[in-house]
């Protein structure tokens, strides 16, 4: 059977994942401008989409093993769909549209919580020489899909102003509308019978799964603070003009977390993955540093681009060890490393969120 129109489609979906992600960020300033949000509220934003991600992690984690994948595939983009209208147009219903922004981002959130059940355990059963390369090839999706959302999306800004930054977003409805039509008529891969399948008490028992979960959840915190507050970072700490920021900062970093992968993928068999990630971890550190102590813009950007290098591999990696290791696990191995993950992604830029506004109150 011929799967490509299928990995189509999981390409497709998380750039439907990116969007649920970035795009938020690339809005914060003029959410903030617009509406008088707090650094901490739009922080929050952030929180709740990884918090809901992880909720829905852990109650439909089993699920996909029962009833299939597109089932969930199909739910998911329709959520996206919903999500983003919802934040979009809540400023036309609502005196307060913080709220409907939360509840846009929850609609989409839940859509994000079940394409990471069901993407990466998709493509790992599709049949393939190099699982370890199938799988970075599909994360690198991820970070082309973020470098779209913040391009554009930071252009239209810059070019129609930020008013419009609602019509951007129902825009955007697009990519999850022809991810709904594939995820109709694409073929899927069959899961392991639940009876075949590894006991989940065995496999969570074992210290390595531990490791999994502690590496991929720092994985998410480095990776996703660094994409949720560049863009704020560099327009209002080095006083950059929007579109340069978003394009130096989040785009540098997109562009070489996706590359970063796409290296990986094409090297899978000359470069051990545990040696790359060791190198990524020691680089995403002293990334991170340099940064919190730079002033200068040229420098600022090159670390915010080493840093999309560095932590390329740390998310997708674990799951190609993890799936390695437990591989008669079954779909719901995938889902219990999304929380770790999820879990991350919210804790760095919530944290990064509550201390900004301190240091302002500190400053005051």
């Amino acid at each position: 059977m011929n799967f490509t129109s299928t990995k189509i489609t999981c390409y497709i979906s998380y750039i439907v994942q990116a969007i649920n992600i970035n795009l938020c960020p690339v809005l914060f300033i003029p959410l903030r401008e617009s509406f008088g949000l707090s650094y901490l509220q739009l922080g929050t934003l952030v929180s709740v989409n990884f918090i809901t991600q992880l909720i829905c992690d852990i109650l439909f984690s089993r699920a996909v093993d029962r009833h299939g994948f597109r089932p969930f595939l199909i739910l998911s983009e329709i959520l996206a769909i919903v999500g983003l209208a919802v934040f979009a147009l809540s400023p036309e219903f609502l005196a307060k549209p913080y709220a409907g922004f939360l509840a846009g981002t929850i609609f989409f959130s839940v859509a994000g919580g079940f394409l990471e059940i069901i993407i990466s355990p998709l493509i790992h059963a599709i049949p393939s020489v190099s699982k370890g390369g199938s799988m970075a090839l599909l994360h690198s999706f991820y970070a082309w899909g973020q470098m779209a959302v913040v391009l554009l999306t930071s252009f239209c800004l810059y070019l129609f102003g930020r008013d419009c930054w609602q019509w951007i977003t129902l825009c955007w409805m697009a990519v999850p509308l022809a991810g709904l039509i594939l995820s109709f008529l694409v073929p899927l891969p069959e899961l392991l019978l639940e009876e075949k399948q590894e006991g989940m008490r065995q496999v969570l028992k074992q210290p390595i799964f531990l490791l999994f979960m502690l590496t991929i959840f720092f994985g998410g915190c480095t990776e996703n603070t660094m994409v949720q507050w560049s863009s704020a970072y560099m327009e209002r700490v080095l006083k950059l003009p929007k579109l340069f920021g978003d394009a130096g900062g989040m785009c540098m970093f997109a562009c070489m977390l996706g590359l970063s992968r796409l290296f990986s993928s094409a090297t899978a068999k000359k470069i051990k993955l545990s040696h790359f990630m060791a190198f990524g971890a020691t680089a995403a550190i002293l990334g991170y540093f340099i940064l919190s102590v730079s002033t200068i813009p040229v420098l600022s950007l090159s670390m915010c681009a080493l840093t999309g290098f560095a932590v390329g591999m740390l998310w997708p990696g674990t799951l190609v060890f993890a799936a390695e290791r437990f591989s008669r696990a079954g779909a719901w191995l995938f889902a219990f490393l999304a929380v770790a993950g999820d879990l991350g992604s919210a804790f760095g830029p919530w944290f990064s969120g509550l201390l900004s506004d301190r240091a302002a109150e500190i400053r005051v």
